[in-house]
């Protein structure tokens, strides 16, 4: 099996020593529709970079054409908006045509250097143009690495947060920690996660039949 690039094993490594030091697997710290949606890969490319493997080899303008794809995707299901809507949106950013930005949203037209640091913008992406033309493992690498530092932190800000707490319970831990983008109070965690216990009618404290 080929190597990984350095930087995403290292990282796998150390979400594993963070895993057996709460108990858990580290397949239970990551979601991977969610960092499938926030890297813009496929789940099937995050699984096998997760499990050590090489996802399949892809021409540059595949790659790029498929993550802006898949970021107009996440962005529609989001948002709630039209197509049409987005089009026009990202044509005025652009300069361009609504047609040309469909064609570039849908995948089937290779953005240019400009376009592609507009359309990173717009989309919120902070890497840039890096986010479209990175190696899987480079980006996958990336998003690790907040959602590693966010776990770290919670660990450094007195041991286990309520919120962690609770999503290794549920197994959506991706969901509530993203690193330097989201760091909620430790008294907002414990109210967000008491919430999320209510919504899904857990109490762990209440016996079995009672």
């Amino acid at each position: 099996m080929p190597d990984l690039p350095e930087p995403l094993p290292r990282t796998l490594a150390r979400l594993d020593v963070l895993a057996a030091r709460s108990g858990t697997e580290r397949g239970r710290l990551l979601d991977v529709a969610a960092l499938s949606e926030r890297t813009a890969l496929g789940e099937d490319v995050v699984r096998t970079l997760l499990d050590g493997g090489e996802p399949p080899g892809d021409r540059i303008d595949d790659r790029v054409r498929g993550r802006v794809r898949a970021l107009h995707t996440a962005y529609l299901a989001r948002g709630g908006k039209r197509t049409v809507d987005v089009c026009r949106e990202v044509a005025e950013r652009l300069s361009i045509s609504p047609e040309w930005a469909r064609q570039l949203l849908l995948g089937k037209k290779m953005p240019n250097v400009p376009d592609l640091t507009e359309l990173a913008a717009f989309f919120g992406v902070e890497e840039g143009v890096r986010f479209f033309t990175d190696p899987a493992a480079a980006v996958l690498d990336r998003e690790l690495r907040r959602v590693l530092e966010g776990l770290e932190g919670q660990e450094r800000d007195g041991g286990g947060s309520p919120l962690v707490e609770f999503a290794t319970r549920h197994g959506v831990v991706t969901l509530a920690l993203r690193g330097g983008r989201m760091r909620l109070t430790r008294r907002k965690q414990e109210a967000l996660a008491v919430m999320l216990e209510g919504l899904l009618g857990v109490d762990e404290e209440e016996e079995p039949g009672r």
